[in-house]
């Protein structure tokens, strides 16, 4: 049987606005940056998500405006919602980059940059694949239906022309010191490990002064930094879940 939609100014009028808030979340996330998916299958994949919500998600009903200027302050709200929503999940990405930085510093990657896909600039080694790797998991453990998830939560929420939401600072500072905080346990055991390596080649380095520990030094942190990384990633799994976690706990506290 097949469903009608009644399109009319308020459905479309609904559908953009709804469009304003997942592309603003969508743009301040590297979700769909990271597979180098072209612009416009983006703004396709919005208006088609927007539509589907504003039709068929209970609760959620055209609204019609009488004048463009209300529609301009509505979208301006819904602009600030998304923003806010794409906050938390930069956040939780930005955890990843932080962590492979550390490492670059450690490892010493940090001369060498290559293009990162995620923010389009030139990033060190180590962070580039942190961040890649961010995303990669972001499918793997099924993040991207809880996201799903979390846009119709918040048009629940927050119905389209709410206008913007009033969030503490504290809660903004707490969600941003969250990219410290993981960013540190990822990459804390490679990070020890390398440190006990240094300690190590400086007790070498004063019992044997004639040998050139920096050179030798640089080849013995690279392959055990890498090793001790294949080692380690395997055994994250429960931080990954928590650093992703953390985005929805915000939407909650936030919403």
């Amino acid at each position: 049987m097949p469903i009608a939609i009644d399109v009319g100014t308020a459905w479309l009028t609904s559908v953009l606005l709804c469009s304003l808030r997942i592309g603003a979340m969508l743009l301040m996330t590297p979700i769909l940056d990271g597979f180098g998916i072209p612009a416009r299958v983006r703004i396709l994949l919005v208006v088609a998500l927007s539509a589907t919500l504003v039709s068929f998600l209970p609760g959620i009903k055209p609204i019609p405006y009488d004048d463009t200027g209300s529609v301009i302050t509505a979208g301006i709200g819904e602009l600030c919602i998304g923003a806010l929503l794409g906050f938390a999940a930069q956040c939780a990405f930005a955890a990843f980059s932080f962590a492979g930085n550390l490492l670059d510093q450690q490892l010493g990657f940090g001369l060498a940059n290559v293009f990162d896909p995620m923010t389009r600039a030139q990033s060190p080694l180590i962070a580039s694949l942190f961040g890649l790797l961010g995303v990669v998991l972001f499918f793997t453990v099924d993040a991207h239906h809880a996201l799903l998830r979390g846009i119709a939560y918040s048009l629940e929420r927050v119905p389209l022309g709410s206008g913007p939401l009033h969030v503490a600072p504290a809660a903004l500072a707490g969600q941003f010191g969250l990219v410290f905080s993981f960013g540190l346990l990822l990459a804390a055991p490679v990070m020890f490990c390398i440190f006990l390596i240094e300690i190590g080649m400086a007790v070498v380095s004063r019992t044997l002064p004639q040998m050139n520990i920096f050179m030798i030094s640089i080849p013995v942190k690279i392959a055990a930094g890498m090793l001790l990384l294949t080692l380690v990633v395997t055994r994250l799994g429960p931080l990954f879940n928590k650093v992703f976690a953390s985005i929805f706990q915000f939407w909650e506290r936030a919403l």
